[in-house]
C-alpha cells in the first residue's frame, strides 16, 4: 500500500502536470518552424524566437506560433533580412488558441520591427476566422520623449508588413510615440505597412496614451502606409491634450479608411486642451486618403449610446489636415 508521503508526491505531480497542460508547457510558449536553416525551435518568449532568427539559426519562410501567453522583459527586436546573419523571406506570427497575450512593461517598444520586411502578425487562431485572439500590450506609462514605449514600432525602413486581427494596447505618454509607432526610416522610409482589423486601445483606462497611432519620419519619408478598418477607442487622455491618430512631418500617402473612433463611456476631461480623432500635419507630405471613418457612439460604426462629454471645456476636431502642396489629399 502506498504510504502517505508517496501519495502526497503523486498528487503534487498530477497537479503540476494539469497546470502545465492548462497553461502551456514551459519552454514551448513560442514554437518556430523554418523552411531552411534549423527547421524548428522552442522558446519562452517572442524575443527568444526573434533573437534566433536574427542569428541566422532559422531561415527562409518562418512561422512563429504563440501557444501560451508570454511576459517579455526586453524588446522583441526583429532585424531586416540581410542584417548581420538574419536571412529570411517571410515571417508569420499567430496564436494557436484563444485569449493569449504578449505583454511587457517596457520603456521601449514591446515588438520592434527594426528594418524587418514581409512580417505578418495575425491575431486569429491559426490565422483563420475573424476573432481577435492575441493581445499585444505594453503597459509602460512613462513620458520618454524619444525611446518609444509602443506596443509595435516600425523603424529603419521596415516595409511591407501587416498587423491584423490583434488587440493592441498601450499607455505611452511619450510625445514621439504611440501604441502603434511609425518611426524613422534610414534610406527609404517605413513604407507599405498595413494596420487593419485591430482593436487599438489603452492598456488601462486610468492610464491612457496621448496618441494611439503616431508617425514621424526623418530624412526619408514614411510612404503609403494604411490604417484601415480598426476600432480605435478609449484613447483620448482626459488629463492632457491628445490625438487618436497623429501623423507628423516626414509622412506621405497614408490611407486612413473605415476606422471607428469612439468612447465606451462618457468622456470627462479634467483640463482644457485640443483633442483630435485624426490629426495630420506633415509640412513635406501630401497624397493622404481619409475616407469612410466613423466618429462617435460607444461601439464600432457609431453604434451604441452617443459619445458625450462632461467636465472641462475642450476643443475637439474629428479630422485636422495640414499638408504640403503637390499630390492632392482626398
Amino acid at each position: 500500500m502506498m504510504d502517505q508521503k508517496m501519495m502526497i508526491l503523486v498528487k503534487w505531480w498530477l497537479l503540476t502536470l494539469l497546470i502545465s497542460v492548462a497553461s502551456g508547457v514551459s519552454g514551448q510558449e513560442v514554437t518556430l518552424t523554418a523552411s531552411s536553416g534549423t527547421a524548428t525551435g522552442e522558446f519562452t518568449t517572442l524575443k527568444g524566437a526573434f533573437d534566433a532568427v536574427n542569428a541566422g539559426t532559422h531561415q527562409g519562410d518562418i512561422v512563429i506560433k504563440i501557444n501560451a501567453s508570454t511576459a517579455e522583459t526586453a524588446s522583441a527586436v526583429l532585424k531586416g533580412s540581410g542584417t548581420g546573419s538574419a536571412s529570411y523571406t517571410s515571417v508569420l506570427i499567430h496564436p494557436t488558441t484563444t485569449n493569449l497575450s504578449i505583454t511587457g512593461e517596457l520603456a521601449a517598444p514591446l515588438i520592434d520591427l527594426n528594418g524587418a520586411d514581409n512580417v505578418i502578425i495575425d491575431g486569429r487562431v491559426n490565422a483563420t476566422g475573424t476573432d481577435k485572439s492575441l493581445s499585444i500590450i505594453n503597459a509602460d506609462t512613462s513620458s520618454l520623449n524619444g525611446s518609444g514605449n509602443s506596443a509595435i514600432r516600425f523603424t529603419n525602413d521596415a516595409s511591407g508588413n501587416l498587423v491584423k486581427y490583434t488587440m493592441l494596447k498601450g499607455s505611452t505618454k511619450d510625445p514621439s510615440a504611440g501604441i502603434v509607432n511609425f518611426s524613422y526610416g534610414i534610406t527609404t522610409g517605413n513604407d507599405n505597412n498595413i494596420i487593419e482589423w485591430n482593436d487599438i486601445t489603452s492598456a488601462s483606462n486610468i492610464d491612457r496614451p496621448i496618441y494611439a497611432v503616431y508617425a514621424h519620419g526623418g530624412g526619408t519619408m514614411n510612404d503609403n502606409n494604411a490604417i484601415r478598418n480598426n476600432n480605435i477607442y478609449n484613447c483620448l487622455n482626459p488629463s492632457t491634450a491628445s490625438r487618436c491618430i497623429n501623423i507628423s512631418t516626414g509622412n506621405s500617402g497614408f490611407n486612413i479608411t473605415g476606422n471607428s473612433f469612439y468612447e465606451t463611456t462618457d468622456f470627462i476631461p479634467t483640463t482644457t486642451g485640443m483633442y483630435y480623432g485624426i490629426y495630420i500635419s506633415s509640412s513635406n507630405g501630401n497624397g493622404f486618403t481619409i475616407t469612410d471613418n466613423f466618429f462617435g457612439g460607444s461601439e464600432p460604426r457609431c453604434a451604441g449610446t452617443p459619445w458625450t462629454k462632461s467636465g472641462s471645456n475642450i476643443t475637439y476636431y474629428n479630422i485636422w489636415l495640414n499638408t504640403a502642396g503637390g499630390t492632392a489629399n482626398r
